[in-house]
């Protein structure tokens, strides 16, 4: 995936300049517009030391409400933390509905820096590959959306801007040893990259490339990217929604004939129920009528016979 990408993509201070208004005010709309929906939402910065991760990340929260976010810097496990998995830390950090969870470093350190620093073993990455992949189907099946960058920069730029970051007092501290070292071994550092985002890019969870070198392109492109999820996964609540509502109101209407049908089957056994107390009854009183006709004939035939003898 990185090999393809142009890192001297760049964009115009005019061009900026006129763009970012109108995506940073989208971006807020749509923030709103996803705490409405009970959308939660998480957005992944990985990439290399010094490609701006957290210069960017400032610039995408300026435009959105600070009550619905939370921004998560990931650094090593604390002593508690490593009692536990590892994706523990990451799933107490989850969003709830509505809201937006940022993380400045993820879940794919255990992958990538400490496997490159030996902290993880090399026949626990596909484990560990399967699980980051389930953590994020759990997510998106259960509703979240989740956006994940990577800021790519290559070797030389990277050096360039931690050798400019070294001379300030205020900003050496940002450059460690371990940044220094994987600089040196970049390209083997890069590759472990490669194979992390070819394991984890997913339907329900793709990578997008940043390409870094430029930061206003970054910044517009990462708007941009986030701007398009959101709208793809507020279209898709929607018609979710509309679906569901629509269904519901079938199975209404279904349930309804249904009790129409009972109440007529109902009062059918109930008009059995009474025709078999009225029936004999019926019977019975014909069956009376019928002895009383068969007995006023007897007796007429009795009185006949007798009277005849009587005067004969």
């Amino acid at each position: 995936m990185l090999e393809k990408i142009d890192l001297n993509k760049k964009m115009s201070k005019q061009e900026y300049s006129e763009s970012l208004p109108k995506i940073e005010a989208e971006l807020g709309r749509l923030q709103r517009e996803c705490k409405d929906l009970d959308i939660p939402v998480m957005i992944v910065f990985e990439g290399f030391g010094a490609s701006g991760k957290g210069l960017q990340i400032g610039k995408l929260i300026h435009s959105m409400d600070p009550r619905g976010f939370e921004v998560h810097t990931i650094k090593n496990e604390t002593e508690e933390e490593r009692m536990h998995p590892f994706l523990w830390r990451f799933w107490i950090k989850t969003p709830e509905k509505g809201k937006i969870a940022v993380f400045d470093g993820s879940w794919y350190r255990k992958v990538w820096v400490d496997r490159f620093e030996k902290r993880t073993r090399e026949k626990e990455l596909k484990d560990d590959f399967a699980s980051i992949n389930a953590f994020e189907q759990q997510l998106s099946e259960g509703g979240t959306l989740i956006i994940k960058l990577f800021l790519d920069i290559d070797q030389d730029e990277q050096e360039k801007r931690f050798k400019k970051l070294e001379k300030k007092k205020e900003t050496q501290w940002r450059v460690t040893q371990g940044d220094k070292e994987r600089n040196v071994k970049y390209d083997e550092y890069a590759l472990m990259a490669e194979e992390m985002l070819f394991c984890t890019d997913t339907d329900y969870a793709p990578w997008t490339i940043i390409e870094a070198t430029d930061r206003r392109f970054a910044t517009t492109k990462i708007y941009m990217t986030v701007i398009q999820a959101m709208q793809e996964q507020i279209r898709r609540q929607k018609e979710n929604s509309a679906l569901l509502e629509k269904t519901n109101k079938i199975v209404e209407e279904v349930c309804e004939e249904k009790e129409v049908q009972i109440a007529q089957y109902a009062d059918f056994r109930k008009f059995q129920s009474c025709q078999k107390q009225i029936f004999p009854a019926a019977i019975q009183k014909k069956n009376i009528s019928k002895n009383l006709i068969n007995f006023r004939g007897r007796r007429s035939g009795f009185t006949e016979n007798y009277i005849g003898r009587e005067f004969r």
